[in-house]
């Protein structure tokens, strides 16, 4: 994984500093280094502030507690997103989110979120950050893609929420996440090309 760039000590003086917000950004991306190398039980705060190279001060002026912290870094994995894309067809569409997806599950991303999935059954504040954050945002574009198609006349009806529509992530995360297999780019393809598509056309002429 990069290195990040160390940003310089904020540890504060007598009268103390205020809070300066154009750290939050390597801060954050500091939690998800350590989540990947060292998983949730790993994660402190020195650690954190040892990858972002802050003062411990400046991580305990932030969040109070190690949950605080994973779940406000969880809940800014939605930045971590791409637009709904709009090439003019469905296939285009979905190629585009799918070999995202891939290069999400395979960044440190997927890694951190590999390193949560143990804690989130124990930790109410995490899962709700994965609802309301990325799961959300990630949801929406997928919506947006099938109902574009919808007005193109490219499907016959809603399809969000169907199998079909659960289908066109399903086949990458569950690699991802069971088998242990890498997800290579190629793998989105064939999924688009030997599942997601040849469902589409079969549901149009039911």
């Amino acid at each position: 994984m990069p290195a990040l760039t160390p940003a310089a000590d904020d540890r504060p003086g007598r009268g103390g500093r205020p809070r300066d917000p154009s750290r939050d950004e390597v801060i954050r991306a500091a939690i998800l280094q350590v989540l990947a190398e060292s998983g949730y039980s790993g994660l402190t705060m020195d650690a954190v502030a040892a990858a972002a190279g802050v003062g411990k001060a400046t991580i305990y002026r932030r969040w109070r507690t190690k949950s605080d912290l994973v779940a406000d870094a969880v809940a800014e994995l939605s930045q971590l997103s791409i637009d709904a894309p709009d090439t003019g067809s469905l296939e285009g569409d979905m190629r585009v989110l799918l070999r995202w997806l891939v290069g999400a599950v395979n960044g440190p991303l997927g890694a951190a979120t590999l390193s949560l999935l143990s804690a989130l059954p124990h930790e109410p504040g995490l899962r709700e950050a994965f609802r309301s954050g990325p799961m959300t945002v990630w949801s929406s574009t997928f919506r947006q893609v099938w109902e574009r198609a919808e007005a193109r006349g490219e499907v016959g009806r809603t399809v969000m929420g169907t199998a079909v529509a659960t289908t066109a992530s399903s086949p990458i995360l569950q690699r991802w996440l069971f088998s242990g297999e890498p997800v290579p780019e190629a793998f989105a393809d064939e999924v688009l090309a030997d599942v997601v598509m040849p469902l589409v056309a079969a549901r149009r002429a039911a």
